[in-house]
């Protein structure tokens, strides 16, 4: 199953790819989010096979920590993937998640759309309970940071 939803960023998409395909995406999630969730580079420095751990705040959220794997990043075409390897997710009962960012020129200097799409698989009562609205709101978040500078 997946869900897929698109957050126009009011920035290049130069601009806005730099921040999501490396560190700095973490540093602005470490820096801005920490009161909702705890996320650590476990192993890489940003390229593919970067291995981080999220752990949410228990008040926030009760979803168990879990390590996602960045699988793809394709500079060519925009593209970033990552993949939840342990816990987490695959903890309460998805047999597969893994989340898809997409940066769509618009044509614009100013002006890209960030498609994001979060794959999943698992027994249906399982995924009947998949929202992507949070993570929307995570792109929200880095978005704001983008444009303003403060990454």
């Amino acid at each position: 199953m997946k869900q897929t939803a698109e957050v126009e960023i009011k920035a290049s998409s130069s601009k806005t790819w730099d921040v999501y395909s490396t560190l700095k995406v973490y540093s602005v999630i470490q820096a801005e989010l920490s009161h909702l969730i705890a996320l650590d580079v476990v192993e890489g420095s940003g390229e593919e096979t970067t291995i981080s751990k999220i752990t949410p705040h228990p008040d926030v959220s009760p979803l168990p920590a879990y390590k996602e794997k960045s699988t793809k990043i394709d500079h060519e075409n925009k593209v970033k993937v990552l993949e939840v390897i342990e816990g987490g997710y695959l903890d309460i009962g998805f047999t597969a998640f893994r989340t898809i960012y997409e940066l769509i020129e618009t044509g614009k200097e100013d002006s890209t759309i960030i498609r994001v799409t979060i794959e999943y698989e698992g027994p249906e009562e399982v995924c009947a309970t998949m929202d992507i609205a949070p993570v929307i709101k995570v792109l929200e978040v880095i978005n704001h940071c983008i444009v303003n500078d403060k990454y």
